[in-house]
């Protein structure tokens, strides 16, 4: 593994992990605090959008925990839980990608990955007239 690719997974996954020294989150916090943040985000797209958009929340293993992706599909859940059945989840497998792009993002030749993946999956979906 490069040396810049082992720098920008090393420092990921102590912002996943909280292991900074006087860190002030848990992983529970910092995960509960993302999901109300998200659920806020959903709230201000159905407001703009309205209640019969059809809404992807995505996710994808980041530094070898499944943490963002187990918050997407709980976001997700308890938006159906709410009643709001057109929040859909759609995970996409990192290990394609070469996060060529600047500080471990996805490169062009990555984002055309993923349009092609997620164009797949939004064809898959019920249409709702």
């Amino acid at each position: 593994m490069a040396a810049a690719a082992r720098r920008r997974r090393v420092g990921h996954q102590r912002l996943l992990h909280c292991d900074q020294p006087g860190e002030q989150w848990t992983p529970e916090t910092l995960a509960a605090a993302y999901r109300t943040a998200y659920h806020g985000f959903l709230d201000r797209l159905r407001a703009w959008y309205g209640p019969g958009t059809t809404i992807v929340v995505s996710a994808t293993d980041v530094a070898g925990t499944p943490a963002l992706v187990d918050a997407a599909r709980q976001i997700v859940a308890e938006r159906a839980d709410r009643g709001d059945r057109r929040i859909h989840y759609w995970y996409y497998p990192g290990s394609e990608l070469d996060y060529g792009g600047c500080h471990w993002h996805p490169s062009s030749r990555d984002h055309e990955l993923i349009a092609d993946r997620l164009a797949g999956f939004l064809v898959g979906l019920p249409p709702h007239w």
